[in-house]
């Protein structure tokens, strides 16, 4: 299985490589560049997010920003049309069957 990841610290870290290495080569993690938000589909998710969630609707009251946060990600979670663009970006490059 191939992972691929950003560069941060966590995903570098010791408890992860020894992780990896006790898999016996099943798991291979693949590194995006250091700075390459187009490269990398989470971009995509929160620039929708932008686009049309929490920031054009505003909080109301009492609502707590980590609650609308992860109702507008479960609304995308439910929708795997709107999954898979984020894959099929043009910069992006995955092969999705």
């Amino acid at each position: 299985m191939f992972l691929v990841l950003d560069g941060h610290p966590a995903h570098r870290a010791k408890i992860v490589a020894a992780y990896v290495q006790s898999l016996k080569g099943q798991l291979e993690l693949h590194f995006l560049p250091g700075y390459a938000p187009d490269l990398n589909p989470d971009e995509f998710v929160w620039n929708h997010l932008r686009q049309s969630g929490v920031t054009k609707t505003p909080l109301k009251q009492n609502e707590q920003l980590k609650a609308r946060v992860e109702k507008d990600l479960a609304k995308i979670k439910r929708n795997p049309r709107l999954v898979r663009s984020f894959f099929c970006a043009e910069s992006v490059g995955y092969i999705l069957d």
